[in-house]
């Protein structure tokens, strides 16, 4: 004699904000290690480690550095990017979502580029998207459904599936 057992049951809901936090963590690792390790190089043949914090600072206010760091910086941001458009655009989901079983959905079924765009505006490290390093977790832990400022502009959300 079988048993019947009741299939579970899933729904899809806003993604809890601690795996959102640890994606973005694994995310922030991947990235350094492979957009930004490259630029260590770099920067240490610019900046010598023997200056003292007071040379260091000196050197960076000077303007010899200025360009070129924010020529890396740009770069650097434009890669990052990618990183999260090219993943959330195809898979709809980064590494560090895979991983925590989350995935981004967008309101108009497709994603559409503008909304992958104003999604990782906070990557671009200039004002104002600056800014964004502290509206967009403040308005994830206001907002119904935890949704960051940039989630609302683009129209996306990050969820998850529950089982019940």
């Amino acid at each position: 004699m079988a048993l019947k057992v009741p299939k579970q049951k899933t729904f899809t809901g806003p993604a809890l904000i601690w795996k959102r936090v640890l994606a973005f963590v694994i995310d922030m690792l991947i990235i350094n290690f492979i957009i930004l390790f490259p630029f260590r190089t770099l920067f240490q043949k610019m900046i010598p480690a023997s200056l003292s914090i007071k040379e260091t600072f000196e050197l960076a206010n000077s303007g010899e550095l200025n360009s070129l760091v924010i020529l890396i910086s740009v770069f650097a941001s434009i890669l990052m990017m990618l990183y999260f458009i090219i993943l959330e655009g195809r898979l709809k989901q980064s590494i560090g979502k895979i991983l925590t079983n989350i995935y981004v959905v967008s309101e108009a079924k497709e994603f559409k580029f503008w909304q992958l765009l104003i999604r990782n505006l906070f990557l671009i490290p200039v004002f104002p998207f600056i800014l964004l390093w502290i509206a967009d977790p403040i308005f994830m832990l206001f907002t119904k459904g935890n949704k960051r400022l940039s989630e609302i502009l683009s129209k996306t959300k990050v969820v998850g599936e529950y089982k019940y």
